[in-house]
């Protein structure tokens, strides 16, 4: 599925600086820690910027749930926590509510939401400094490939 889209995002008509530029905002979204918007983000940004659908969704759906999501999100919360100064293990309360779970009772869910701060900080700073650095990282490198190749005169391969 990914090679179907790669294929596609270099046959692209657009501009390569466009289509990187849509490329490397797909990859922000894909690392951002807004789960379950994804899509969505990357539907509003395409519209309201026009921005080719098909580079900003192969960017956005580099994670994904069958590959990716996981590495992703233990990456981004180990990031935050070295950025925070906090252990890479999840505190031991935090752990119990989640091997213990008592979703019928109230005094569950406050204190998993009181202990939900210990991931929840830690995982959007890392996701957000992923982000950042690999949409940057994303757009000279899909710049050069779909330079490389595009010929001078072609519109397309």
């Amino acid at each position: 599925m990914f090679r179907k889209s790669l294929r596609r995002l270099l046959a692209i008509d657009d501009p390569p600086e466009r289509t990187a530029l849509a490329f490397s905002i797909g990859i922000f979204i894909a690392f951002s820690p807004f789960l379950g918007l994804h899509t969505i983000l990357a539907t509003f940004l395409a519209f309201v910027f026009r921005f080719n659908k098909v580079a900003i969704y192969t960017g956005t759906f580099i994670n994904n749930p069958f590959l990716t999501l996981v590495p992703i999100i233990l990456a981004s919360y180990a990031i935050g926590a070295l950025v925070m100064g906090r252990p890479l293990r999840l505190p031991e309360e935090g752990m119990q509510l989640l091997k213990e779970p008592h979703l019928l009772t109230a005094s569950y869910w406050l204190e998993l939401w009181h202990h939900a701060w210990d991931i929840l900080l830690p995982f959007s700073i890392g996701g957000m400094a992923l982000s950042v650095v690999c949409s940057l990282a994303a757009y000279p490198l899909t710049l050069g490939l779909l330079r490389r190749r595009r010929k001078p005169g072609e519109g397309h391969l």
